[in-house]
């Protein structure tokens, strides 16, 4: 197999296992705790885990072009999409049971998504400065080198 595409196999691998078999190993030992929260959120995990490997695969096998710098942009944009969407006010509540007591739990994120989107948009920002420099690289690789005059 070509190097790239094993280089796109292994980092499928990884993120794979980063961002979705690492984070529901987690949630199934808090499903004792707060099975509704679980629930919620393993579509969602799923969703974003399938996207996020197939911009991190397409990239990979279309490096060495522009292709690959649209890819990393569609991936920060989703990312940035997702996060607004899915962290809707940024508030969370559920309701805990706890050996026959119910306890409300409700927590905060607008900070954590603040700092998720400041992240992505510099994301964002660096692979289009990346797209931008790729393209003048090819650009002037395709100029004639001037002669020096005397």
């Amino acid at each position: 197999m070509p190097p790239r595409i094993v280089k796109a196999i292994i980092k499928g691998v990884f993120y794979f296992a980063l961002l979705y078999a690492l984070p529901m190993f987690f949630a199934s030992r808090v499903s004792e705790f707060a099975p509704d929260l679980v629930a919620r959120y393993t579509q969602l995990l799923a969703l974003f885990t399938t996207v996020v490997i197939f911009f991190v695969v397409a990239a990979e096998l279309a490096s060495g072009t522009i292709f690959r710098h649209g890819f990393n942009i569609g991936k920060a944009i989703f990312v940035l999409i997702f996060f607004v969407i899915t962290l809707d006010r940024a508030l969370i509540e559920m309701t805990l049971d706890l050996e026959g007591t119910s306890v409300g739990v409700s927590a905060d994120l607008r900070i954590f998504l603040i700092f998720l989107i400041a992240i992505d948009l510099l994301a964002l920002a660096k692979n289009t400065l990346q797209a931008v420099d790729f393209m003048s690289e090819r650009i002037e690789q395709q100029l004639p080198t001037p002669e020096p005059v005397e």
